[in-house]
């Protein structure tokens, strides 16, 4: 390896760190159930048919 200026990183493909994601904070609240939803994604079940507005976390 060194012969040829190769690293480890070079043999195993692995050159950047993995990246890393932060927490969405919720938007939305059951109040039955207390179960939260993002906003993102598709939507729970608990909130089929009904108006986005009244769950909105305040």
């Amino acid at each position: 390896m060194k012969a040829h200026g190769l690293s480890l990183a070079d043999l195993t493909g692995k050159s950047k760190p993995a990246k890393t994601t932060n927490p969405v904070a919720a938007k939305y609240k059951d109040p039955a159930s207390g179960a939260t939803w993002t906003g993102r994604g598709r939507a729970p079940l608990w909130l089929n048919g009904q108006d986005k507005d009244q769950y909105l976390i305040k």
